[in-house]
C-alpha cells in the first residue's frame, strides 16, 4: 500500500515544490494540499488519518506548531517544513518526526522519508527515531539547545516530579520537557530496555547484578524492583539465564 501524505504550506512556490518531490517518490501518495490552515485544521480534523502530513510553521492566522498540537493524532507521522531554524524545540514538543530546513534538495526529502520508511513500506520499525541508535532531549533550561542521548550509553530513565532524567555512562541530563508516558512507550517495544517500575526504566545491557528485588546497574546506580513489574523482571531474567540442556528441569 502507498504511504499516504497531506501538505500544508501556505507559501505557492514551497508547496509546488513539496508537491512535485511526493509526486516523484513512487511509494507515496499524495491525498490533498491546504495552502489555508485553517481549512486544513477544519477538513483534516473530520477525515481518515494519513501516513504523513507536511507541515510549514509559519503560517497565517495559526502557526504549523499550534496546528500540529490540535491534529497530531490524524498522521502517523509528522514532518515540519520550514526555513528557521529556532522552532526545533516546539517541533519536538509536538512530537514532530522530521524537520525539514528550507529550501531542501530532492535528496534531503528521500532521505528524511527513507529514516521513517525504511523500506519504503508503511509496516516499517515503528521506532524509527531510534535507527541511528541516538535520540535527541531539550535541556532544562531556556537555551533552547538539544542533548544527544546515545542509547548504548544510556543507563536508565527516571520519572521524578516535573523532570526526567536520563543517567548515561558520563553524565547526567534532566529536562523537564518530555512526556515520560510516550518515552515509556517507545522504549518498551525496544529490546535493549526494561521498565521496573512505574517511573524507571533501565538498559539491559548495564545490569550487573540482581539481589532480591534490587537490581544492580553501571556506574553503581541501584533500584528497587517494583512489585508490579517483578514477573517481567523476572521473566526476562529467565529467558536469559545458562543453563546446562543435560541437566534435569527441578
Amino acid at each position: 500500500m502507498p504511504i499516504t501524505c497531506i501538505a500544508i504550506d501556505d507559501d505557492p512556490h514551497s508547496l509546488e515544490s513539496l508537491v512535485s518531490y511526493i509526486e516523484n517518490s513512487p511509494d507515496l501518495a499524495l491525498i490533498k494540499t491546504f495552502a489555508d490552515p485553517l481549512q486544513a485544521l477544519s477538513e483534516i480534523s473530520v477525515s481518515t488519518s494519513v501516513d504523513i502530513i507536511f507541515m510549514d510553521i509559519e503560517m497565517p492566522t495559526i502557526s504549523g506548531i499550534e496546528l500540529a498540537s490540535l491534529l497530531r493524532q490524524k498522521t502517523k507521522h509528522l514532518i515540519f517544513t520550514t526555513a528557521h531554524t529556532r522552532y526545533a524545540i516546539d517541533a519536538f514538543k509536538v512530537e514532530a518526526d522530521a524537520y525539514l530546513l528550507k529550501p531542501y534538495s530532492i535528496l534531503n526529502f528521500i532521505k528524511t522519508i527513507g529514516n521513517l520508511y525504511p523500506n519504503g513500506k508503511k509496516d516499517s520499525n515503528p521506532l524509527t527515531v531510534f535507527e541511528d541508535h541516538y535520540f535527541y532531549i531539550p535541556m532544562q533550561d531556556e537555551s533552547g539547545s538539544l542533548i544527544k542521548i546515545d542509547l548504548d550509553e544510556l543507563i536508565s530513565i527516571e520519572n521524578s516530579h516535573q523532570e526526567i532524567e536520563f543517567i548515561t555512562i558520563n553524565t547526567n541530563y534532566k529536562s523537564a520537557k518530555l512526556d515520560f508516558i510516550k518515552i515509556m512507550k517507545m522504549l518498551k517495544k525496544h529490546p535493549a530496555f526494561l521498565q521496573i517500575s512505574e517511573n524507571i526504566i533501565i538498559a539491559k545491557q548495564h545490569i550487573k547484578s540482581v539481589l532480591g528485588n534490587q537490581v544492580l546497574l553501571s556506574g553503581e546506580i541501584s533500584y528497587p524492583i517494583a512489585n508490579s513489574h517483578l514477573a517481567l523482571f523476572n521473566s526476562f531474567l529467565e529467558s536469559n539465564l545458562l543453563k546446562d540442556k543435560n541437566l534435569p528441569n527441578t
